[in-house]
């Protein structure tokens, strides 16, 4: 793995995103808390992300191992619990809003493409990985528009769509939503799976 020294590991991989909007942390229901947290820790790993990808198209040692692991992270964990539990609480939301409300639809439909991105990014460092040709620009744009769109989409969450259901949803509508959850745990940051992601828990550990 190439060194990053702790000063620019902290500077690149900690930095949070900017939240337009304030919500009422006293009242936050414990699943919106989890999904900022979650939002928090997929800023992390898209941080550790470009930063990886800085040094590969930069020429520099670049572990690609790494890498994989990150985006299988997005893939167990973001699409398969975050997104869902998201979508579920659009729904609850909309009908607190009479039905139909674009900015919900745009976000499923979000998470539909960010899940297909994620697989065909992955699916390219393999690849590579296993000696497979690609031009290199190819892959860059592959990399940075996945980046992107990701940050496109947690910052299009965190401005406008949280700060709405913290407005229209009961403490009913909540608590349903929470009762039909999955309860897993996050395999990196809550419940570390050492065995699936040996690398990028080590990597992010307190050194």
């Amino acid at each position: 793995m190439a060194y990053v020294s702790q000063e620019l590991r902290k500077r690149v991989i900690l930095q949070p995103i900017c939240i337009r909007y304030r919500l009422n942390e006293k009242s936050m229901h414990r699943l919106l808390e989890k999904l900022k947290k979650d939002h928090l820790n997929m800023v992390k790993i898209l941080n550790l992300l470009s930063l990886q990808l800085d040094q590969f198209f930069a020429g520099e040692e670049s572990d690609f191992d790494l890498k994989i692991e990150l985006l299988e992270y997005l893939e167990v964990y973001a699409e398969c619990e975050h997104h869902p539990l998201e979508d579920r609480l659009y729904e609850a939301a909309k009908v607190r809003m009479g039905g139909e409300h674009e900015l919900f639809e745009r976000l499923r439909s979000q998470h539909e493409v960010l899940g297909q991105l994620t697989k065909k990014f992955r699916y390219s460092l393999e690849y590579i990985m296993h000696d497979g040709v690609m031009p290199r620009d190819e892959l860059e744009t592959q990399g940075r528009e996945f980046v992107a769109l990701q940050r496109q989409h947690l910052s299009l969450e965190e401005q406008e769509a949280f700060p709405l259901l913290d407005q229209v949803m009961t403490p009913g509508d909540w608590e349903q939503v929470a009762a039909e959850a999955s309860q897993h745990q996050d395999p990196v940051f809550d419940a570390p799976d050492r065995i699936r992601f040996q690398l990028l828990v080590d990597y992010l550990e307190p050194k």
